[in-house]
């Protein structure tokens, strides 16, 4: 994946409760889509063209369906890990279709957050009310249970690194760590925050909080340690990294790319703020925009063509509304969540046409 096609951004440069903001993801949403669209409408994307090099990475011309759950992260094989309607975190392929992940003992809910390129899923189990909390992996059949108290699991590399957060004995609040294996390590920082990505060099992404109650966006490497790579006159939080090492850093309404020791401020919409969620290893972004929640929109964004607003490739008549994309892979495809035909929070993938 590492290296595949590469643009430096090296020229000129809330927090949330993890708690809260996933519990309410969870049982806030207005309603769930039940059903999986079959149909697949065409998309024109001739503006969606990568960089010269980066024809696999974001597609020209692309074709829209449904998911049966609410999609988290899509990985290069076109695997998909997210939550269903019911509260469950599952997978889906178009080959195998949707597979539940069980249920560890003593808890009735559970979150997909994240799937690496060997189809192994990590999440966040839940108890009945949505109180108590804890990280999960689910590989080849097995879950496993990660150790630390109240912990949550966001992401997962291929070499089954998992990044998130979780209590440490003797500390108040929740701490940025990783698991390797069943061995859970503390990412550092003085005051507490989240771990929200890793990549294939086990370079770890988030946000700490600083001693006034400010956080901060972070890089955290195997060699150097912790490294503060946001604005330094205002919050920020790093919200995805690649293989290239290259992080999106959200900054209220302005969004930047840090690679290199530098942060290069992203033009995205010039009217409403964005929320980027993901990026691939050819830089290409996607997330959401828009004056508030229930009127975001998604979008993507590349070097060479800028800021795209998905819902543009898609036919007026064609029922879709996409509000939010969570995730792109190498191979351009995008899933995310959006409006079909009266169905909210209905998940959706793009797939380009080759």
């Amino acid at each position: 994946m590492a290296g595949r096609c590469k643009w430096s951004p090296s020229n000129p440069r809330n927090r949330i409760d993890g708690s809260v903001k996933l519990v309410s993801s969870l049982v806030s949403r207005k309603r769930f889509s039940v059903f999986a669209v079959a149909v697949l409408l065409v998309v024109s994307s001739q503006s969606l063209q990568g960089q010269a090099n980066s024809k696999n990475c974001v597609g020209e011309v692309y074709k829209v369906g449904g998911l049966p759950l609410l999609p988290a992260q899509i990985n290069d094989a076109g695997q998909v890990a997210g939550t269903t309607p019911g509260h469950r975190a599952a997978s889906w392929t178009g080959q195998a279709g949707l597979r539940e992940v069980p249920l560890p003992v003593g808890f009735s809910n559970s979150e997909g957050t994240g799937v690496n390129n060997a189809g192994h899923v990590t999440g966040i189990a839940y108890n009945r009310i949505f109180s108590e909390h804890q990280a999960f992996v689910f590989a080849n059949g097995v879950l496993t249970l990660l150790p630390g108290k109240q912990s949550q699991a966001y992401k997962v590399n291929d070499s089954d690194v998992v990044a998130g957060e979780s209590l440490l004995p003797g500390k108040p609040g929740s701490w940025p760590v990783s698991w390797t294996g069943n061995i859970i390590q503390s990412l550092g920082g003085c005051c507490g925050g989240s771990a929200k990505g890793v990549n294939e060099n086990g370079e770890a992404i988030g946000d700490l909080y600083d001693e006034k109650g400010r956080y901060h966006a972070f890089l955290w490497t195997p060699g150097r340690g912790l490294l503060l790579i946001g604005p330094p006159d205002r919050y920020s939080s790093a919200v995805a990294i690649n293989a290239p090492g290259h992080v999106v850093v959200q900054a209220f309404s302005e969004v930047f790319l840090y690679g290199e020791g530098s942060l290069t401020r992203l033009e995205l919409s010039p009217r409403y703020p964005s929320q980027p969620h993901a990026i691939n290893n050819c830089d290409v972004i996607v997330g959401s925009y828009g004056p508030f929640s229930d009127a975001e929109r998604a979008f993507v964004w590349e070097k060479s063509r800028g800021f795209r607003d998905l819902n543009t490739y898609v036919a007026p008549d064609s029922g879709w509304k996409l509000e939010s994309a969570t995730s792109i892979n190498d191979r351009g495809e995008i899933v995310g969540r959006g409006d079909y035909k009266g169905q909210e929070d209905t998940g959706f993938l793009l797939v380009p046409e080759r």
